[in-house]
């Protein structure tokens, strides 16, 4: 949305509209989704196989530094909905800080869903889901 957004084809209210909604239901998800890991699935993973410790220690110091982009998005995303909101002549500004936020945080989000795709996947397609 945001590289539409920088292309020129919307304007923005148009990814205000679009994008706060989605990032919205994004952050929801992410942190429900590494609170359920960390709390449930890494300690249950960590039991099943305890090799793979040092694995899941690292995915979870990654949702510590995830947290960071999370709360930066949540911050520039809050900023962006008042300028938008209020009619504030700087929206265009906030958007490039949140699209420049989001740039930040898509690589150690993607390396860290390769690292789960390495340890995690294999070890519950080996031994099942160890909550299950």
């Amino acid at each position: 949305m945001v590289e539409t957004w920088r292309s020129g084809r919307i304007d923005v209210p148009t990814l205000h509209g679009r994008l706060i909604p989605a990032l919205q239901q994004f952050l929801q998800h992410l942190d429900g989704h590494h609170r359920i890991e960390s709390g449930h699935y890494f300690p249950a993973l960590q039991r099943l196989e305890p090799r793979i410790a040092a694995g899941i220690e690292l995915l979870d110091r990654d949702h510590d530094a995830i947290h960071h982009h999370i709360e930066a998005m949540v911050e520039t995303g809050r900023a962006l909905h008042q300028a938008v909101a209020g009619g504030a002549a700087d929206a265009a500004d906030r958007v490039e800080r949140l699209a420049e936020v989001l740039d930040r945080a898509g690589p150690q989000l993607a390396r860290h869903l390769d690292d789960e795709e390495e340890i995690v996947i294999p070890l519950i397609a080996l031994r099942g889901d160890p909550l299950g």
